[in-house]
């Protein structure tokens, strides 16, 4: 069948092959991977398009749907789809300044009824996700101060982050910075307590999962209560 591919970015010269985890084997560019299953790529583009790595991400469903369709989603509009919203988003919260990767590129294929989609975005250089880091040291309360102060900022410009957990919050530390990745299904909405609570609740429940699987495995995650303290105070703006 006729694969219809769209393309949105910034770069004219990119083209769809650029999508694809093969082809940046055959360029001898991938300088890394992240994650199990779904597994997101670390690739070295050519330096007339960017002196930046970058980090392509296929989209896949989760739950049972996933286990049938895999990445395939239902087609109903260019906009609507993943990748479409996901690289809007991370244009406009660029433009306000919030500390998020720089996308580069969203792709779409779609193939009748169905698609699937691709996202290109700049990787954020010597930055590790709080999930590793606190497997090998402890951050300091200046540092959970800044990522609560942080998460305050997104939720005031009534950002929804709907997968908030402690592996989509990096910290670079040449910069003493803090960002926020992975806004697959995330959205603008008007800032209410009711939906901003739940998010931080369940970024709370990630640090003590982790905490928990660490110690299963008897190894440290160093990770306290206190820490949590720290970083709520600074997003309650009560410092």
């Amino acid at each position: 069948m006729f694969v219809y591919h769209h393309i949105e970015t910034e770069i004219p010269e990119l083209h769809a092959e650029l999508f694809t985890s093969s082809y940046w084997h055959s360029q001898h560019a991938i300088t890394g991977t992240s994650g199990g299953r779904n597994k997101v790529y670390f690739v070295s583009p050519p330096s007339e398009l960017s002196g930046q790595e970058w980090v392509l991400r296929h989209y896949y469903r989760g739950g049972v749907p996933g286990k049938v369709l895999a990445d395939q989603f239902l087609f109903v509009g260019l906009r609507f789809t993943r990748a479409i919203r996901e690289y809007q988003l991370l244009m406009w919260m660029n433009e306000q300044g919030l500390p998020v990767p720089v996308p580069v590129a969203a792709h779409v294929a779609r193939v009748g009824l169905f698609y699937r989609a691709d996202l290109l975005i700049e990787r954020i250089p010597n930055a590790i996700d709080l999930g590793r880091l606190l497997l090998t040291q402890r951050l300091d309360t200046a540092v959970w101060k800044k990522i609560g102060r942080m998460l305050r900022r997104f939720h005031d410009l009534g950002i929804s982050h709907v997968d908030l957990n402690c592996k989509n919050i990096l910290w670079q530390q040449e910069t003493q910075q803090p960002w926020l990745i992975d806004f697959d299904r995330c959205s603008r909405r008007r800032p209410q307590p009711s939906w901003q609570r739940v998010q931080i609740a369940r970024l709370l429940r990630s640090f003590r999962k982790e905490l928990g699987l660490a110690q299963k495995e008897k190894q440290s995650f160093h990770w306290q209560e206190n820490d949590w303290e720290a970083l709520i105070t600074a997003y309650q703006k009560e410092e």
